[in-house]
């Protein structure tokens, strides 16, 4: 069974932002939306732009640099295809808790 790894401590990303982290050596997105934290792919599944330390939009969104591709953080869920040919895979997303005021994330 996948197991919880430690990420970061609650205070180490602000609400309305993202970063890259480390969890068992693989690079993972992590999302602050109003105190609640989500995980995800740190690159874009589309042509693997990085995500991670963009900051959200309207609170939830993370948008591709490269191709405009909108993302949901609390679900992965493509919500807008990319502007150049209508890719519109969704992101792997990792669950998340909060114990002891780290955020871990199960891989």
């Amino acid at each position: 069974m996948p197991e919880f790894y430690d990420a970061i401590p609650v205070d180490w990303i602000g609400p309305g932002k993202t970063a890259i982290v480390e969890v068992d050596g693989f690079p993972v997105a992590v999302a602050n939306v109003d105190g609640d934290f989500y995980a995800f792919q740190s690159l874009c599944p589309h042509q693997g732009s990085q995500l991670g330390g963009r900051p959200l939009e309207e609170g939830v969104y993370i948008t591709c640099p490269s191709h405009a591709s909108r993302y949901d953080v609390r679900s992965g869920t493509c919500v807008r295809p990319s502007s150049s040919d209508g890719f519109d895979q969704d992101l792997m997303v990792f669950p998340v808790r909060v114990q002891d005021e780290v955020v871990q994330i199960q891989i």
